[in-house]
């Protein structure tokens, strides 16, 4: 599928083994041909807070690890009505609406 896309979107949490998950990918897509390697440098990371009690510093720690790697890496905070169930963008909060707003918009620039 990578031969076939675009724009790549990594979508990962603050928990370690995710995020470096997210990371041994974009490193894999460089060295593979020069296709996956511009997939991998316009690549957008959107990093989510997944724990109520995890700090915020921390989702925003793991976004900055991925800036040499990728175009851009944005960061969603934790928002309760995003874990299980339906999900509906009008349940979010403020915040979490305005990151996924912000997460969209860098998505585009690349497209």
């Amino acid at each position: 599928m990578i031969d076939h896309t675009d724009q790549l979107v990594i979508a990962t949490t603050a928990l370690g083994e995710h995020a470096e998950a997210g990371a041994l990918l974009l490193e894999a897509l460089l060295q593979r041909d020069a296709h996956s390697a511009r997939l991998a440098r316009e690549a957008v990371v959107i990093v989510s807070q997944s724990e109520r009690t995890g700090p915020a510093s921390e989702v925003g720690r793991v976004a900055k690890g991925f800036e040499p790697l990728a175009r851009r890496a944005v960061t969603i905070p934790f928002d309760p009505e995003m874990h299980g169930g339906r999900l509906s963008f009008e349940s979010l909060a403020p915040r979490t609406r305005r990151a996924w707003l912000h997460a969209a918009a860098a998505v585009a620039e690349g497209l």
